[in-house]
């Protein structure tokens, strides 16, 4: 038997606006109607009728806003890479983006630009900054208005965002930390440079190779915890700083950040071959790094992934009332080595 609207507002208790609201992704349904509503969607195995919701979109462009840093930060290049080739899938079906680009160190601006969305009238959003107590507020803020979030890249734990699409950020500082301890000695000094500890994806990788590094009873000092904000400048001046004041500095993880940064310092303190260097991601200045045998891995995630995975499990819930497989869907992670080049 077909399973119509109708009948879901019947055994729901609502009126068939309602489900209609709920189904199209649209605001105004208190949360406990709408997670009734999406239970009995499930149950009934409801599935829209696609040609018709087509057409309609197609008058009526569905919007999805995306929240991301700067555009200055190369790496999100990759992801909108990705974000770009499930919207030219989509486009047909009357997708359209809004890109709002925030300071990664501002999470004021942040929380302000997904209430904007939603204040805009968006179907759903793609947030991918820091974790804090404003941005957390401001994900339920839209989720209760039903607008549901994804977050890429970088998770905001806690907070009512419909799943997370990313790396195992965990696992990839523990394979850090496992490729460290193979090239280094037992005693030596490491340093550990990341974006912003705010950043759930930063935090999580620091946290992953302190883990890995105490799971197999390494005696790996790590002397520091640089945040250069993903930035040469920082970056560069506080690494500086730090070969300074220990020239027996023996590795350096740069869980996130700024390669060139890390590149260059090496080289100013004559350090190269001298400082084992692991690294994430197969940006240009990590690739030129591996050619010149400054650094020894990198651990890649898969952005163009990510982004495309993102688009689409937001584009089935909204438009489909498809519910995430999981809630987090974790990419591949895979190691370079300069021979892999």
């Amino acid at each position: 038997m077909t399973v119509t609207i109708r009948e879901i507002a019947r055994r729901a208790g609502v009126s068939r606006g309602t489900v209609d609201r709920v189904l199209n992704g649209r605001p105004g349904v208190k949360p406990d109607v709408r997670d009734r509503i999406l239970e009995i969607v499930n149950d009934l195995q409801y599935v829209p009728n696609l040609a018709a919701k087509a057409l309609a979109y197609q008058k009526n462009p569905i919007v999805f806003g995306i929240v991301m840093p700067p555009k200055d930060i190369r790496f999100f290049d990759f992801i909108r890479s990705g974000i770009g080739d499930a919207a030219e899938e989509l486009k047909d079906l009357g997708v359209r983006l809004d890109y709002r680009y925030v300071d990664n160190e501002r999470p004021d601006e942040g929380a302000a630009a997904i209430r904007e969305l939603v204040e805009a009238g968006v179907s759903g959003i793609l947030f991918s900054v820091m974790d804090d107590d404003l941005i957390r507020a401001s994900i339920d803020f839209a989720a209760e208005r039903g607008v549901p979030v994804v977050t890429f890249n970088s998770d905001v734990e806690g907070s009512k965002r419909l799943c997370f699409v990313g790396q195992d950020l965990r696992k990839s500082g523990l394979v850090a930390a496992g490729l460290m301890t193979r090239v280094l000695q037992a005693e030596a000094k490491v340093a550990i440079v990341t974006g912003s500890l705010k950043f759930h994806a930063h935090r999580s990788r620091v946290e992953g190779f302190r883990q890995g590094l105490a799971e197999r009873g390494s005696r790996l000092e790590p002397v520091a915890v640089i945040e250069g904000f993903d930035r040469y400048a920082d970056t560069f001046e506080r690494l500086d700083r730090v070969l300074a004041e220990h020239p027996d500095l023996a590795g350096i993880y740069m869980a996130t950040g700024d390669v060139a940064a890390c590149v260059d310092a090496i080289k100013r303190h004559g350090r190269e071959g001298r400082v084992r260097v692991v690294c994430n991601d197969l940006l240009p200045a990590a690739e030129q790094g591996m050619r010149e045998r400054i650094i020894d891995f990198t651990i890649v995630q898969n952005p163009e992934r990510q982004g495309y995975l993102s688009l689409r499990i937001l584009f089935d819930h909204v438009f489909a009332g498809k519910q995430p497989e999981a809630e987090h869907h974790f990419t591949e992670t895979h190691i370079y080595i300069p021979e892999s080049l």
